[in-house]
């Protein structure tokens, strides 16, 4: 088994799985710039986007240099815990007195049919997207395994793929990185193993105003956030961070002087707000508003670019909070993986349930 993928695993698991960018300029604006031109590399070279899916579980599977099968959630292996059975996932969650009996008949059922899947030793990380008998709605296969609803035509490619299978998982890594659709897995058994991607294509035309207004507004204002955060500490800095969050996804309608109130300790409320309009908030109000441009602009050239391939994906449909959109698309650039995420409708949808 290849070691230097089960690092990976720890590292990633530490922090956020996948950077939005517009989060990057709480980093600084340094680091809000590299991923501007990040997601202009993608603009040049859209080949490796793929879609986003909304699964249920993350899986972590494959062979070790035994040839022995393994299945694992995504935190197990930053524990050294790779089951080779369906009972050793319960035995292990006993031991740490935890208890996940809506899964383990998932995972019993999907067994077989994954260990069949895997034809090399080597890693694999997927989302499971449905275990059980396909209904039929309308006359397509219908499932919802978190937030977003997938609809699937019994004639596409998609829906011949998984006619008859007792699950559904979708791929996205081998030995850390994107996996190509093919290489070590086949679709041999009662699972069925889709590709990333779903055969699509992905084309991306430059958006230019939102392109030069983001490079733009880093370029003018990076200076004046910089210094900005220079003048609180990190656990005000977070806050700030959740307030952006939670206001985009609708978890808020607040401003956020009223979110503060009941968000952060009375220390840091008077060091940010204060009385009289004397905190720091209001003492650097200019700071405040660069801030919100930077991550403003960051975020609608994110989201132009998911709008563009939005309209690309074809052969199923997803439908999220009335809206027929995915969840989003996940690129690989130079600075990592970055996902082109709307959190204005699947954000809103996912924590609005």
């Amino acid at each position: 088994m290849n070691l230097d993928f089960i690092q990976t695993l720890m590292e990633a698991d530490e922090g956020p799985r996948i950077v939005h960018p517009e989060d990057t300029i709480f980093d600084g604006s340094a680091r809000a710039r590299q991923y501007v031109e990040a997601l202009k590399e993608v603009i040049k070279n859209p080949g490796s986007v793929s879609i986003k899916w909304d699964g249920g579980i993350a899986l972590v599977f494959g062979r070790k240099a035994s040839g022995e099968f393994f299945c694992a959630d995504k935190y197990m292996p930053n524990k050294g815990v790779f089951p080779t059975s369906p009972e050793q996932w319960i035995e292990y969650d006993r031991g740490r007195g935890a208890n996940r009996n809506d899964l383990y008949a998932k995972i019993q059922t999907v067994w077989a049919g994954l260990e069949a899947a895997v034809k090399d030793r080597a890693t694999y990380k997927g989302d499971l997207m449905h275990v059980g008998k396909l209904p039929l709605v309308n006359g397509m296969y219908e499932f919802t395994p978190t937030t977003v609803k997938y609809r699937i035509p019994p004639n596409s490619a998609i829906g011949q793929l998984i006619k008859g299978k007792v699950g559904v998982l979708v791929v996205h890594q081998r030995e850390g990185q994107p996996w190509d659709g093919q290489t070590g897995l086949a679709n041999g058994g009662n699972v069925a193993i889709l590709n990333p991607t779903a055969g699509i294509k992905f084309q991306i035309n430059d958006p230019v105003q939102l392109t030069t207004g983001a490079t733009r507004v880093v370029t003018q204002y990076g200076a004046v956030v910089d210094k900005f955060f220079a003048g609180i500490d990190g656990v005000a800095k977070a806050a700030i961070k959740k307030y952006f969050n939670q206001k985009i996804t609708g978890q808020t309608k607040e401003d956020i002087v009223e979110w503060l109130q009941h968000n952060v300790s009375g220390k840091q409320f008077k060091l940010l707000v204060g009385e009289n309009q004397g905190g720091y908030l209001y003492r650097n109000q200019q700071g405040y508003e660069a801030l919100k441009a930077v991550w403003n602009a960051i975020y609608q050239l994110k989201v132009g670019l998911a709008s563009q391939l939005e309209q690309q994906v074809t052969g199923f449909e997803q439908w999220t909070g009335g809206q027929k959109a995915g969840e989003g698309f996940v690129v690989n650039t130079s600075q990592g993986l970055i996902k082109l995420v709307n959190r204005g409708v699947f954000g809103q949808a996912h924590f609005n349930k």
